[in-house]
């Protein structure tokens, strides 16, 4: 069994590719799980896409993206699984969201989509959201019982998105980027539940109050860009950092996020 990760992410620049080292390089060793086979970075447009929804932009449905990869890399829908893991927020205005609508339309997409019909995966699919309707009237448990194995789609909606992961506590933050005290510019609101939009509310502000700050950070040797620019290169540095402090390390690994890929995905032999 292969096991390609379709993950909301940047497409690599050039040779180097953040998006892979993030995961591969970086999480998922830190949280005991076995690499995986394929980490194909998506747009959110690819969600909206498939579930039918009003998109910015022209890209491709993640069924289109999901037929041509594994028409590429020669995928068996048989033997070889899919996990799907994209943001919740940012909210687009007005439209109300919840995990659920989201797995429910992505599971429900991939059934449907003519790219798959007729496979395991778009079988896989339609059984997971069967089981999701089952529970449309059930407060949510935070619990699953899906682990990835031959033939099977699984999707992960990490809520509210990625930065969730690192945004607990912006004094570790702060001092993984080289400061002692907050620089002119820093955001407050690090560890509420009630932030939305990490990546907009406190890490975009954050890099750019390390970008303004003189004298220059060494860090801004190793990331010139900023971190709209570079939020996989961005993200994989301070994850890194932030799992040398062994206290921040155990907080990484208990959130929700994380405890769902460990859960879901093969341990590392």
């Amino acid at each position: 069994m292969r096991i390609a990760l379709f993950v909301e992410g940047s497409a690599p620049v050039g040779s180097r590719d953040h998006c892979a080292k993030l995961w591969n390089g970086t999480l998922l060793p830190a949280l005991g799980c076995a690499p995986v086979d394929f980490i194909v970075p998506i747009g959110k447009d690819a969600i909206s896409r498939l579930r039918g929804l009003r998109t910015s932009t022209s890209a491709p449905g993640l069924d289109t993206k999901i037929r041509e990869f594994a028409d590429r890399e020669g995928l068996d829908p048989q033997q070889d699984a899919l996990v799907i893991a994209w943001d919740l927020e940012p909210i687009d205005k007005n439209r109300r969201r919840c995990a659920w609508d989201e797995k429910l339309g992505v599971y429900r997409g991939l059934e449907g989509s003519s790219l798959l019909e007729g496979t395991a995966w778009a079988r896989n699919a339609a059984a997971r959201a069967d089981a999701l309707e089952s529970f449309r009237d059930r407060a949510p448990t935070g619990r699953s019982h899906s682990r990835v194995s031959p033939g099977t789609v699984l999707a992960l909606c990490m809520e509210p998105m990625f930065e969730a992961l690192l945004a607990r506590d912006g004094r570790a933050v702060r001092r993984a980027l080289g400061f002692d005290n907050d620089p002119p510019g820093w955001p407050s609101g690090w560890g509420r539940s009630d932030v939305r939009d990490p990546s907009t509310q406190l890490f975009a502000p954050a890099i750019a109050a390390v970008r303004n700050f003189r004298p220059r950070k060494p860090v801004l040797r190793q990331i010139r860009e900023p971190w709209q620019n570079a939020k996989d290169e961005w993200g994989e540095y301070l994850l890194r950092h932030l799992l040398e402090d062994p206290q921040q390390a155990a907080l990484l690994r208990a959130h929700a996020i994380a405890q769902r890929l460990i859960h879901l995905l093969p341990r590392r032999s």
